[in-house]
């Protein structure tokens, strides 16, 4: 568990940099309790292996490279996120949003380059960047995405790769540049799907979600792999038309940094910081899922670094982009996994595979390899999360569903860059356009926002006002222009009152805001006071010229405020 750096008043503390946070393995592994947890990191490895092998190879083929290649990210992945990982149980490994990012981005990028080179320097391009974030604290990164997009982009993305699996499982070339595209081209050659392919891939589809239905501790995905070998093996499916895997290199892979030109590794940059983004974002949402369900707690930073080291052990061993996997921790944590060694554990079975069990994976059908990467993406592809986002909030609900139909519609790396783009104007209107309200006692004495214009205290001689943001340069005027409106409304006002509670940060022109309102109250002998003010902003004030300024004006609560005995008819000096 992370160190907690120096003592203060706040319930997030700053992390202390110690050998045992940056290497967690170091902190964990020497008392590590072999007769107790042994068995069960064991099993539970052999059961994220069950899941890792296929969805792997699967993931390869929507990232648009040989299946080998989604073997490499998988056991560099796991070994990795093990000796730097923050969280116990997460299993990193390829995953079907930064695979079909990464498709994206190598099939953009300039030059002529092998793909399968290129989405390897990706890999290791994103890495680089996760591990500088993490070293710079920059955990924050995470909430760079609004989760309303992310959810919708993961949807969208989803739908779009269920959409790219189509071809294999029917046996048919498709067509297209957008997920809609290709769909309508996959629909429009119905005559010519090829039967026993789309027999064995639907097949697939209906033993895997019965299996996960009624039969949830069997490993589905290893029943049906080795039911479609032996339909090759014994029935010789492959000569009759089923497209099969094909030649998987056995063996140990290369280990090297991918040779590209300069210009080459600085067009990674832009992808690798969209894979950042959207990898990141998606893997800590399952780190946090994993750490709420074990009682831990996240250390965004390490978990930056932790993704950085996986991201970058794939990409030396020629593999593809990898993020924190919620499924297959799932799986992880039901078969009784207890820490980190079970990852190792499923590092060497994906090791054995690559040594031994090549040859056989050469025999597996395609439309099997599609149905395990339908399957395991179809949970994320529903709409409903947008949908449901209407009845939260509008406008996160505009920016996910442009972000989940751009998705279906254009391109992968756009559509999120656009997603991106909106979550950040929308956190921009919404520090731009915070309520200020009117409040007023009620029969209890406690002040509560008033519906209308409602009536001023104290004879319609004090006006209170709560600002319901940060006062910053953003919306500081919309403070100004409410006070305003209290003077147009009531001639007769002799103070003013700022409930400053929700105020939690004041920067230059905020503080000039309150000036500018003094001495425009103190111009109609009106007396601006403060009360409540933030522990942060009332720190700020003091440092600042407002500390003289509204000195004898700074109240505990609104009701001494609003209530201060002989309201004055002039205001104190300003």
């Amino acid at each position: 568990m992370p160190t907690v750096a120096e003592a203060d008043d706040t319930l997030i503390p700053r992390q202390r940099r110690a050998v045992g946070t940056i290497v967690p393995i170091a902190r964990w592994l020497p008392s590590y309790r072999w007769r107790r947890d042994l068995s069960a990191d064991v099993l539970g490895g052999v059961a994220v292996a069950a899941l890792l092998i296929p969805e792997a190879m699967g993931y390869a083929g929507v990232a648009d490279v040989p299946p080998q290649v989604g073997l490499y990210a998988a056991l560099g992945g796991v070994l990795a996120y093990a000796v730097f990982g923050a969280t116990s149980i997460l299993v990193v490994g390829p995953a079907s949003a930064v695979a079909a990012l990464s498709a994206s981005i190598v099939g953009d990028l300039s030059g002529g380059a092998d793909p399968v080179v290129v989405t390897s320097a990706l890999a290791i391009t994103s890495g680089l960047l996760l591990v500088l974030a993490g070293a710079l604290r920059f955990g924050w990164i995470v909430n760079f995405i609004s989760r309303p997009v992310l959810h919708a982009f993961v949807a969208g993305l989803s739908i779009s790769i269920i959409i790219g699996q189509l071809g294999g499982l029917l046996g048919v070339e498709v067509e297209g540049e957008s997920a809609v595209s290709k769909l309508v081209d996959t629909v429009s050659q119905i005559s010519d799907w090829h039967s026993l392919t789309a027999v064995v891939g639907i097949g697939t589809l209906a033993a895997l979600l019965l299996l996960e239905r009624y039969a949830k501790r069997v490993p589905a995905a290893v029943v049906v792999v080795v039911i479609g070998v032996l339909l090759v093996v014994l029935f010789h499916v492959n000569e009759r038309g089923v497209a099969v895997v094909g030649d998987i290199p056995q063996g140990l892979p290369d280990v090297g940094v991918p040779q590209l030109s300069v210009s080459q590794w600085l067009e990674l940059l832009a992808g690798g910081t969209a894979l950042v983004l959207v990898g990141f974002s998606e893997g800590y949402a399952s780190a946090s899922t994993v750490a709420g369900r074990t009682g831990a707690v996240v250390d965004a930073d390490q978990e930056l670094v932790g993704s950085g080291a996986a991201n970058i052990a794939s990409g030396l061993l020629g593999g593809l982009a990898v993020s924190g996997s919620l499924s297959k921790s799932s799986a992880s944590m039901a078969a009784g996994s207890r820490t980190q060694l079970a990852n190792l554990t499923s590092g060497l079975l994906v090791l054995a595979t690559l040594l031994f069990l090549a040859p056989v994976f050469e025999k597996l059908p395609e439309p099997v390899l599609a149905g395990v990467v339908i399957v395991a993406v179809l949970r994320s592809a529903n709409p409903r999360r947008v949908v449901d986002l209407w009845q939260v909030n509008r406008l996160d609900f505009a920016a996910g569903l442009t972000t989940f139909v751009l998705v279906l519609v254009w391109d992968t790396l756009p559509a999120m860059l656009v997603g991106v783009a909106l979550s950040l104007v929308f956190v921009v209107r919404r520090a731009s356009f915070p309520d200020v309200v009117r409040l007023s006692r009620d029969s209890h004495g406690t002040f509560r926002r008033t519906a209308g214009s409602g009536a001023s205290l104290e004879q319609g001689r004090v006006a209170v006002v709560r600002f319901e943001a940060p006062l910053i340069y953003a919306n500081c005027d919309r403070l100004h222009v409410a006070v305003r409106t209290l003077l147009l409304e009531n001639d007769a006002l002799a103070r003013v009152v700022i409930d400053a509670e929700m105020i939690s940060d004041l920067d230059y022109s905020g503080a000039e805001t309150l000036e500018a309102i003094d001495d425009d109250l103190a111009g109609r002998n009106i007396e601006l006071v403060l009360a409540r003010a933030h522990g942060r902003a009332r720190g700020q004030i003091g440092r600042s010229g407002l500390a003289r300024r509204f000195e004898g004006r700074l109240a505990s609560s609104v009701d001494e405020a609003a209530t201060l005995p002989d309201v004055p008819d002039t205001p104190a000096p300003a």
